[in-house]
């Protein structure tokens, strides 16, 4: 072998595994070539590597035993752009604690006097500041001072007097979901410091939504004005713990520090950076809903997006009977999950023999992950 060769050869067998070590060695203590270990690149790398995205956060679904573990992704930033490694903006300022809204299902409304069917509703319209999240403070436009409005609870065939009184800045409707009238007679705008009332009855037993309906639709809805109508059948229901579940969208916008205002760009491209249940992220994750081990319980769930479908399911139970919009006719059993459209309801039944925490949620669990979360309490 002559001297060039064998050159090359000692070159070869000493440099190469040299290398493999040193790369193999930077790759254990760095994590990723060009980062520091246990983190990860937001910029470009400097030498010529790809440029990592944040890493997404896990959280624990329930608690106990029957927790379950949730990948979540970094929310978009509250700057009205779609950076979806920098969370949104939190509020500096000490926020009012946030009180859990109450999910049971309340009393019908009051009669008429002299009346068997004849009940009154009025709602105001108000414009506010409250708590979407810990530390999140949005700008409200809502219905009788609550996000989600409050529930309206009445009977097949009763006939509601009703009044929208408008304390707002600007003009608002109402579109009741569970009403046949006329849209261009009874829903219509009512200016700031107006009235406007008409009747409507109840046709169909089930669980509806109802919403502003003055343009941009859309940016009403996202502000916070929706509620949810309950209709009783004319045979009254079997006794069960019973409680209304209103899942919905935020998008915000806004400064650190600041009160967050509605991004319509998000909102229009169906980009939330919150999805709740009943106006406030993982509310009932915090004070779980009660029920006893063996007493059924009955959900009402109506979905007012006003983009997302919500897949929405128990973990650790099946739906014994469930109600397309909570009609006793469209009546399902043993189901999993259910599909509840923009707009739509649903109202299913079931029992659970055991006690723990069983969470639900949507199964779309991109929404899981920005706050549509809640879990269920079942003691003996």
């Amino acid at each position: 072998m002559d001297t060039d060769r064998r050159f090359r050869l000692l070159v070869s067998l000493i440099v190469v595994p040299s290398l493999l070590i040193v790369g193999g060695f930077a790759l254990i203590s760095g994590g990723v070539i060009g980062g520091n270990k246990g983190t990860t690149q937001s910029g470009p790398s400097t030498n010529g590597g790809l440029s990592l995205a944040a890493q997404p956060t896990r959280a624990i679904i329930g608690n106990g035993e029957n927790g379950v573990i949730a990948t979540a992704a970094p929310k978009p930033t509250a700057t009205g752009g779609h950076d979806t490694t920098a969370m949104p903006a939190q509020a500096t300022t000490p926020a009012v604690p946030h009180t859990p809204y109450d999910a049971a299902l309340p009393a019908l409304l009051p009669l008429v006097p002299g009346t068997t069917n004849v009940r009154t509703l009025t709602l105001t319209v108000t414009e506010q500041t409250a708590e979407i999240a810990p530390g999140v403070r949005f700008a409200e436009w809502n219905f009788g001072g609550t996000v989600p409005a409050p529930v309206v609870h009445v009977k097949q065939d009763d006939t509601v007097q009703f009044t929208l009184e408008n304390t707002g800045t600007m003009p608002h409707s109402i579109d009741f979901h569970a009403a046949q009238v006329p849209p261009s007679v009874d829903y219509i705008d009512v200016k700031p410091n107006a009235s406007f009332a008409f009747d409507w009855k109840a046709d169909y037993p089930g669980v509806f939504m109802y919403h502003c309906g003055s343009p941009l639709v859309i940016a009403h809805m996202a502000s916070g004005m929706y509620g949810a109508v309950v209709v009783d059948p004319p045979t009254p229901l079997p006794t069960a713990r019973e409680y209304m579940i209103v899942q919905s969208e935020f998008y915000v916008t806004g400064k650190q520090g600041e009160v967050q205002t509605l991004d319509v760009d998000k909102a229009l491209k169906a980009e939330p950076d919150y999805v709740t249940y009943n106006g406030y992220e993982n509310q009932y994750n915090d004070t779980p809903l009660a029920a006893k081990v063996g007493e059924r319980v009955r959900l009402y769930i109506v979905n007012a997006g006003p983009s997302e479908f919500s897949a929405f399911h128990v973990i650790g139970t099946i739906f014994e009977n469930a109600y397309a919009d909570g009609n006793p006719a469209n009546v399902q059993h043993g189901m999993q999950t259910v599909t509840i459209p923009p707009g739509g309801a649903y109202m299913v039944e079931f029992t659970i023999p055991e006690e723990g925490t069983y969470p639900f949620v949507t199964h779309s669990f991109a929404d899981v992950n920005k706050g549509a979360l809640g879990v269920l309490k079942v003691t003996k």
